[in-house]
């Protein structure tokens, strides 16, 4: 007869006593004063809790002035706003199997097109940023309820022509992998 575990205890497990020791030794690492010493730098009076992979990026950002610095605080916002709503736009489309590859060209073609906006759409931006930070519910913010329709005329009609033909391409492609994967029924009953 072998011997078993008091009551109450599950029985020696080898493998499972490994596992949670390393578990335990990861979680003891970031307590070790020569791990904190290695990802923690002291700059004057301040700490930057970057580790070591996050030091370049911590680095490029002291780099930059402050209106650069506000320029990008700015695009972080307003790409908050418009990809959700580009997201719940395209989703209206009904693409089905298509939509991952048309929802990804169209975040392409945002991006690009604002990089080089018309007249008036500086203006709808500001005006979208500005109702954002008044942090208003989402019902009630006229501006953001605008975003499908500038969409739409942010885009030009060769972008459409590229979607349509993504949107073509992605539903091709899902029935010919339908018909790859049938299985030939055999003429035996």
């Amino acid at each position: 007869m072998t011997p078993s575990a008091p009551i109450g205890q599950p029985p020696a497990d080898p493998q499972l006593e490994e596992r949670l020791a390393k578990a335990k030794a990861l979680l003891e690492q970031p307590c070790d004063e020569q791990w904190i010493a290695e990802t923690i730098e002291i700059e004057g009076d301040s700490w930057c809790e970057a580790g070591l992979i996050a030091k370049p990026y911590a680095e490029y950002l002291q780099s930059l002035t402050p209106e650069q610095h506000r320029s990008l605080r700015l695009q972080a916002q307003l790409l908050s706003i418009l990809l959700p709503e580009l997201k719940q736009w395209v989703i209206t489309w009904g693409l089905g199997l298509s939509f991952d590859p048309v929802y990804l060209e169209t975040r392409q073609i945002l991006f690009r097109h604002l990089k080089r906006l018309t007249e008036e759409q500086p203006d709808w931006i500001s005006a979208l940023v500005e109702e954002d930070n008044q942090h208003l519910p989402l019902e009630e913010r006229g501006v953001r309820s605008q975003t499908s329709r500038m969409l739409t005329q942010l885009f030009l009609p060769e972008d459409w022509e590229q979607l349509a033909t993504i949107a073509a391409e992605g539903m091709s492609a899902a029935v010919r992998q339908i018909s790859q994967a049938a299985v030939p029924v055999s003429a035996k009953f």
